[in-house]
């Protein structure tokens, strides 16, 4: 059995189910959204155990989303109480959730992705740094809270855009009114992650078990295009982007992933993120074709062990999609 980490009707859980099903899988769906209040969950001496789940029948998940509570700060005006209160109910839930989730893996069933790799959304400096190791080429980056810092870097860079270094915000252009000193002061509350712009088009490549399984351009007049794509198309890889790509998926530690990367006018490239969950239901249903939830079904099946025949292989041939233990 495959099992799948998160909102049954999220559109990226509905496509791998759908593949799977096709592949003639059983599959199950364990929505960590609804812990505590909706769902029970229990860890007996390091043995997960979900109400109406068999765990141990599945061989591999795919994570599609972990809900881990972040700490927060008590709002101006609110009660210190209640904040406090709520703040230790969200700490007991996260730590009780990363238990959960490795006593999965613990177990023997593979997670795609595991918890360390989905964490690197909320560690940017950590992952560009990772690339830079293997070779893959990203842009010049400052992470800094230092006014004089940010001045600088756009002094010597030129073009710059920011971004949290903790995701879910837009990118934006650094502007002239971003350098004077009342803006530059927000950085006190928090650092903030600068990287010179690479212009260019917007390209997705999505990285199954060390292939490509399919790239796509994303047409959009806005620098943060999720939400304003105005056409998407499949695209073809040079042999220098195709490696890249690779690399950059072993350098994360990731068997699935959607790598953003800006192709240059001159021909030049570079990669801009690996994101752990990547969306692509909607790109499959704007283009017409499944190649990403295709070659995910096949990869969980293969790392579970219950690949079936393929029309002509034998049964005793290897499946097509790499195991990942």
């Amino acid at each position: 059995m495959i099992g799948i980490i998160g909102p049954a009707g999220d559109p990226q859980v509905v496509c791998v189910a759908a593949a799977l099903r096709r592949r003639g899988a059983a599959t199950t769906v364990l929505d960590l959204g609804g812990f505590p209040r909706a769902l029970r969950l229990s860890l007996r001496d390091g043995a997960p155990v979900a109400d109406g789940v068999d765990l141990a029948a599945v061989g591999a998940w795919y994570v599609r989303s972990l809900p881990l509570p972040l700490p927060f700060r008590v709002a101006e005006g609110g009660d210190p109480a209640v904040a406090r209160r709520d703040y230790a109910a969200g700490r007991e839930r996260r730590s009780f959730l990363a238990g959960f989730t490795a006593a999965l893996a613990a177990g023997g069933a593979a997670l795609v992705n595991p918890p360390e790799r989905m964490a690197q959304h909320f560690r940017k400096p950590e992952q560009l740094d990772a690339l830079r190791g293997a070779g893959v080429p990203v842009p010049s980056t400052l992470a800094t809270n230092d006014p004089l810092a940010v001045a600088a870097f756009a002094a010597e860079v030129g073009a710059v855009v920011y971004k949290p270094l903790a995701g879910g915000g837009r990118c934006r252009r650094l502007a002239a009114a971003d350098l004077v000193p009342e803006r530059l002061g927000r950085l006190a509350a928090a650092p903030v992650l600068f990287q010179a712009e690479v212009p260019g088009r917007n390209i997705r490549v999505y990285v199954v078990g060390g292939a490509v399984a399919a790239a796509y351009e994303i047409v959009s007049d806005e620098l943060d295009y999720r939400g304003a794509e105005s056409d998407v198309r499949p695209a073809e890889l040079t042999g220098a982007e195709d490696a890249a790509c690779l690399r950059a998926a072993a350098a994360c530690g990731m068997p699935f992933t959607g790598i953003d990367l800006r192709r240059r006018p001159d021909g030049g490239f570079a990669v801009l993120e690996c994101n752990p969950s990547p969306m692509f239901a909607g790109i499959q249903r704007g283009v017409g074709a499944e190649p990403v939830s295709d070659a995910l079904a096949g990869f969980l099946l293969a790392g579970a062990g219950a690949e079936r025949s393929e029309p002509g292989r034998d049964a005793d041939q290897p499946a097509s999609a790499p195991a990942f233990r």
